[in-house]
């Protein structure tokens, strides 16, 4: 037995061990995926029993997405621009990242239909996921991105090209989004009825997307939908950054048997 799981620290709620056990179920893959709930001083320990722990690659959530390139040997595009990894690979004794929340997220947008974006857009969040869809976006045609979130600095310096600075707990007009993408862990099942944006003038103009999956709809979902606004939330993204991570694990495995035949 081959073992995968979520990097991540008060994860207890996450989906992601039924999603990806029910896939291998499916398609007949020995594989198990487990939970890892580690404090960030207990990473390390963790990194360094991966092997003997038949553990041969993991997702990783809130709060390690950008820590966890600090113990990569290679880390792969489009992860290396994101600036930020959710899938960790063990090959050849050493640790590849990739980030397949980027892929995830517009795989989840083709299923309803949105298969390009213009004009602007809003992120809510400056982390991990934040990263990646920022990145996402730009690919899928938006022309400009502004961010709120709490860590100005950090947005300025880590963000390239972003349009506009919003206060964190400022008033949003949605007049001046064609969509806006929740990227915090706010509304989700351990902030339920934590929002710090309001948002006004919102329409069947606007996509509003949240990553969160927990509620199905969120404080943010609710307000969308009553406004009749197009409302995404993260369950779809999960499925299929769940898949393109799967695919790097099974091709890493394959290489591995083949490489030990051939010796």
């Amino acid at each position: 037995m081959k073992y995968t799981g979520l990097l991540g620290n008060n994860i207890q709620y996450s989906q992601s061990p039924k999603v990806h056990n029910e896939y291998y179920k499916l398609n007949g893959l020995d594989f198990n995926y487990k939970l890892f709930d580690l404090q960030r001083n207990e990473i390390t320990y963790f990194i360094e029993n991966l092997d003997d722990n038949n553990i041969i690659g993991f997702n990783v959530t809130i709060p390690y997405k950008e820590h966890i390139i600090n113990f990569l040997d290679q880390v792969m595009g489009p992860a290396k621009d994101i600036g930020a990894v959710n899938t960790v690979v063990l090959k050849n004794s050493k640790l590849i990242g990739y980030n397949t929340d980027y892929l995830g997220f517009i795989e989840s947008l083709k299923v309803e239909g949105v298969n390009s974006l213009k004009g602007r857009a809003l992120i809510i969040g400056n982390g991990g996921a934040a990263k990646s869809i920022f990145f996402a976006l730009k690919d899928l045609g938006i022309e400009f991105i502004d961010i709120t979130g709490r860590d100005k600095c950090k947005i300025l310096n880590q963000f390239p090209k972003v349009d506009n600075f919003v206060e964190f707990n400022s008033t949003i007009d949605c007049n001046n989004y064609n969509i806006i993408v929740n990227c915090t862990p706010l509304g989700g099942i351990n902030h339920l009825e934590e929002l710090t944006i309001k948002l006004e003038n919102t329409s069947e103009k606007n996509i509003l997307y949240d990553l969160n999956y927990i509620p199905e709809k969120t404080l943010f979902l609710k307000h969308g939908e009553e406004n009749g606004a197009k409302i995404i939330n993260g369950k779809d993204m999960l499925k299929f950054q769940a898949h393109f991570a799967i695919d790097i694990w099974r091709a890493s495995l394959k290489e591995r048997r083949t490489n030990n035949d051939i010796t």
